[in-house]
């Protein structure tokens, strides 16, 4: 495990002075059944930094897709991007690309990846950012990052306000400061908890031994591609340390794994599934998001997405599986809608608790009443009652239906959500939606 700091000298690092607020409670305004329900804010974020470069050119920063969204304890939001992996070209052939990174149809000539990681406060303002995008490596993975995951995926900001990244294309998790100092690796760089040849990047095989292909899913030390972290402030329930760290470990593996505060390996539970339907306690076998979401409630409950078979996991901190909540279409949506909601798979593709008066959700009311759950397949995001799992809402402008499309309110590829301390909830897309969006509940 390598621990050191690392100067990002093409990311330009923005600092601003931040007072600490006092949370409000906010009057929401509910519909006929009481449910909350939330507008789009358009004019959030604000544009990117344009930074003027050593050529004269003000070089406008280009987020690609956003793989990951996260809030610290001063409600700033928190994205990792994968506009900075293009690869570098050798001998007229590009390797380390990662999909998701900005190329000539959607950025102009004078535009640069942004920075792996930006925050922003509420207002929309970016206030920080950093990673490299110039560290690349040589050899057989020519291209890929030398630091930081291959194929940014996940992102998570603990009880210390650290930041914390993934990668699905690698077997790494990283714990970062804010202003980028690498801290805790979990995971070896380009080695996985599985055989060798299973994937190639750019004609070469690289990171050979990560994939969903044969894997492993036991080592102790090792990752398969990870698709998102979470971190306990809590003591565990069998040492009593704080600060456990849950991995989704779910593009290549089929586990959730629990490491301790130093990196130890602590236990694993999950496992594939071999059979139709696939039972209680498993994750879908191919598809990744396997899982693909790892959520901590304040009910002491650990909640896991699995994306391929349309529901969430409920575990106990011990890994002893409790519940599942399969996410189905609303009773009040009409039969042709539920029958388009049922007809797309991956609709649990990652969640959070709502109300949460503070990143952590540890001093939200303690029932966490509901649940918002993001929809890959049908491009929405929905309301779900935490108790009963039933859709009550939408956050899409479509309403109780499938919401695809590149306005304000509309989803391309919705894939990670997170909320503030003032009941804002963000959206991130990938693929083809490429962005970030700001839900702000009514108010009366």
């Amino acid at each position: 495990m390598k621990v050191g700091r690392y100067v990002y000298p093409i990311a330009v690092l923005l600092t601003i002075a931040i007072g600490f607020g006092i949370w409000q409670p906010k009057q929401v305004k509910a519909d006929s059944n009481d449910n909350p329900s939330f507008t789009v804010d358009p004019s959030w974020p604000k544009p990117l930094p344009a930074p003027v470069g050593s050529d004269g050119l003000a070089h406008r920063w280009v987020t690609g897709e956003i793989a990951g969204t996260c809030v610290d304890s001063n409600d700033h939001v928190f994205t990792v991007n994968r506009g900075w992996e293009v690869g570098v070209t050798l001998n007229g052939v590009l390797q380390g690309a990662e999909s998701g990174a900005i190329d000539g149809q959607d950025a102009t000539a004078s535009a640069i990846p942004s920075p792996p990681v930006v925050a922003y406060d509420a207002q929309g303002n970016v206030v920080a950012s950093f990673g490299n995008p110039a560290l690349t490596q040589t050899g057989p993975t020519y291209g890929g990052s030398v630091v930081m995951p291959h194929g940014s995926h996940g992102c998570y900001v603990d009880y210390q306000d650290n930041v914390w990244l993934g990668g699905n294309g690698d077997g790494i998790v990283q714990k970062y400061s804010q202003n980028g100092t690498l801290l805790l690796q979990i995971g070896t760089k380009g080695v996985c908890d599985g055989p060798t040849n299973n994937s190639t990047v750019g004609g070469a095989t690289v990171y050979s031994t990560c994939g969903e292909a044969n894997d492993f899913n036991s080592s102790t030390t090792l990752l398969n591609e990870p698709a998102d972290i979470a971190v306990d402030p809590e003591p565990d329930p069998v040492t009593g340390k704080k600060g456990d760290i849950y991995i989704a470990d779910g593009y290549g593996n089929h586990r959730i794994v629990v490491f301790d505060s130093t990196g130890t390996f602590v236990r694993q539970f999950g496992t594939k599934c071999t059979s139709t339907p696939c039972p209680d306690g498993t994750f879908g076998a191919t598809g990744g998001g396997h899982p693909h979401c790892v959520v901590l409630g304040n009910d002491n409950l650990v909640y896991t997405c699995d994306r391929p078979d349309s529901r969430i996991e409920v575990w106990d901190k011990k890994g002893n599986f409790l519940k599942s909540i399969v996410i189905e279409p609303a009773a009040s949506a009409s039969p042709a809608n539920q029958a388009a909601i049922l007809k797309a798979g991956t609709r649990a593709c990652d969640m959070t608790f709502w109300p949460n008066i503070d990143h952590l959700a540890s001093k939200s009311p303690t029932s966490q009443k509901y649940i918002v759950d993001v929809d890959l397949g049908n491009d929405n995001t929905w309301l779900l009652r935490k108790d009963t799992g039933a859709m009550i809402g939408a956050f899409g402008r479509c309403g109780l239906s499938p919401c695809p499309g590149h306005n304000a309110g509309q989803f391309a590829f919705a894939h990670t959500t997170s909320t503030d301390s003032h009941g804002n909830v963000y959206i991130a897309e990938t693929i083809t939606g490429r962005r970030i969006q700001k839900f702000v509940p009514k108010g009366d």
